[in-house]
């Protein structure tokens, strides 16, 4: 009875830990939460959330679109809650928090871990590492979908491998539910279908008693997504169809996956950084096999210490394959097999996503932020296969590489957060607005700023945009000069142009945000210097704002 009391105590003191963790994460994510502004894909969210409710559900079979899920569940909070920065982003802050505790569920599904607060604790490592995670923080401090992706294709594994595990067909329609959730959330985490299929070609010998209930569950993923296949193929294959991206070298693919996902991807510091980083991941991926199984003793050991328990078969049990398993949270395949799985979930969504940007550019590392928590685990396991490899040095070495770890990713985290890294819309926008006139124009290049101008000069209300045309007006959208026109005739056009718009104005406000992808010959630009005078000039992070008073003639 004292041997069953005290693994009681023990896990209750592993679950306590995580709370605890939960909680400082919690903490962590709300410091510096406004601290930068919104850039234009934030306040693109909004706007697609509070817009005429038709217009958003209509995403589910537009193409092109990605989201439609996170704007739909975002709609109800900003009716709630009201649409400033923080509301926006407090719901990231948040359900980031929920990935803490779904990694450490997954740790445990996958790797060993003795359940007492040690570096021999996977689990807990896990949960730990992806708490102080910088590019996982950032994006838990963003009003965009990437910390509630990483959250549901956590949940998703998980989900698989208790399907996998107890192979009864309750768990797995969770598992179709879940991932459909993710996959309406953005697209492109439908990657993760793949990676689990693998997984279950992997996952020898259990696999020939789960075929009937996967197979099952696959084929229900079929009839939801033949509509997004559809635009999906056609844009693929469409010559014309540009995605507006630059192809992507897989060199620099990795590259830039290896600093975000070691934590660097912000940081002005030398890459010799993080060589203890991958140090340890590669210890996980190439030793981790020989970290065996660490199954707690039970009082009355029926078995040598297993004791097992009859899954019932109800109802779609028989399709799921459900018989006797041993009373373990680990998926019942090697060792050697589960950190397989781990390097397939890390590098294989990489190959396919480079994969398909051979024939349409779409690779942005933040769409395989949900391989981030892959890197966690070997990272983790990595930690633990140095505490196990000796004595007390080997202890010491770990827990001086676990402070290393630490202290860098907090480190870059906070600097992350407080140093201007984003486009200061904010700046800029109330600048302009506290300085314009009513009878100044106002030229918005590239014109989708107009969104966040109305969303800044606003009371941050359920409707930030209702009535902004008269907060904008008068103003007009900056030209558009990559027509591929021969620079004579782009150049009178442009004139054409701007003589029209700034007729009835002697000076002109101009804010210039990606100006480049915009007028990339800056014809706009030469314009405005020739047939004006520059007065005022206000340079932000990643923007400009210009006033500019006009001449009758050539100035």
């Amino acid at each position: 009875m004292a041997m069953a009391e005290r693994r009681t105590t023990t896990d209750d003191g592993e679950r306590v830990g995580l709370l605890l963790l939960i909680l400082a994460a919690f903490g962590w994510r709300l410091a510096g939460l406004t601290q930068q502004s919104l850039w234009r894909d934030e306040v693109d969210v909004i706007w697609l959330a509070i817009r005429p409710l038709a217009e958003t559900i209509s995403m589910f079979v537009s193409p092109a679109q990605n989201g439609p899920l996170y704007f739909l569940l975002m709609r109800p909070w900003f009716a709630l809650a009201g649409t400033s920065e923080y509301a926006l982003r407090y719901t990231s802050a948040l359900t980031s928090l929920l990935a803490i505790g779904l990694i450490w569920q997954v740790a445990r599904r996958l790797l060993p871990g003795n359940g007492r607060l040690s570096l021999a604790n996977t689990p807990l490592l896990a949960a730990l590492l992806l708490a102080l995670h910088p590019y996982q923080l950032w994006y838990s401090q963003e009003g965009k979908m990437y910390a509630l992706v990483v959250v549901l294709t956590l949940a998703s594994t998980w989900a698989w491998l208790e399907a996998m595990r107890r192979g009864t067909g309750r768990r797995w329609l969770i598992y179709l539910l879940v991932t459909s959730f993710c996959i309406y959330t953005h697209l492109l985490s439908a990657l993760i279908l793949p990676i689990h299929f693998v997984w279950f070609l992997l996952a020898a010998p259990l696999n020939r008693q789960r075929w009937r209930g996967y197979g099952l569950t696959l084929s229900g993923f079929v009839l939801p997504y033949l509509p997004l296949i559809w635009w999906q193929w056609h844009y693929l294959t469409t010559l014309d169809y540009q995605t507006g991206y630059a192809f992507t070298p897989f060199a620099d693919v990795v590259r830039v996956l290896l600093l975000d996902h070691a934590g660097a991807a912000l940081s002005q510091r030398s890459i010799y950084w993080i060589v203890p980083v991958v140090f340890l991941v590669l210890g996980g991926l190439l030793v981790g096999a020989s970290e065996g199984e660490e199954i707690k003793p039970h009082p009355n050991p029926p078995h040598i210490g297993e004791e097992t328990v009859s899954t019932p078969p109800p109802n779609w049990g028989r399709l799921g394959g459900g018989e006797q398993l041993p009373k373990t949270q680990h998926l019942p395949v090697s060792p050697a097999l589960r950190v397989g799985m781990l390097a397939v979930w890390l590098v294989g969504p990489v190959l396919l996503l480079h994969g398909v940007s051979t024939i349409k550019p779409l690779f942005v590392d933040r769409y395989l932020i949900w391989i981030g928590p892959a890197f966690v685990l070997l990272l983790a396991l990595g930690l633990r296969v140095v505490y196990r490899s000796g004595g007390r040095w080997a202890r010491l070495s770990a827990g001086l590489l676990l402070l290393f770890v630490v202290g860098l990713w907090t480190v870059n985290g906070w600097q992350q957060t407080v140093t201007p890294n984003k486009t200061q819309l904010r700046e800029a926008v109330t600048f302009v607005a506290e300085q314009r006139q009513p009878d100044q124009l106002l030229i918005l290049q590239i014109p989708h700023t107009h969104y966040a101008y109305r969303y800044y000069t606003s009371d941050f209300g359920s409707d930030p945009f209702s009535d902004s045309e008269t907060r904008l007006a008068p103003w007009a959208e900056g030209l558009w000069t990559q027509n591929g026109l021969p620079d004579s005739q782009a150049r009178e056009e442009v004139d054409n142009a701007m003589q029209r718009a700034t007729a009835d104005f002697a000076e002109v406000w101009v804010i210039l945000v990606e100006a480049g992808s915009w007028d990339g010959r800056r014809l706009m630009d030469a314009w405005l210097e020739t047939h004006g005078s520059l007065e005022e000039q206000k340079l932000f992070h990643g923007i400009e704002a210009r006033r500019y008073r006009l001449c009758n003639t050539s100035c």
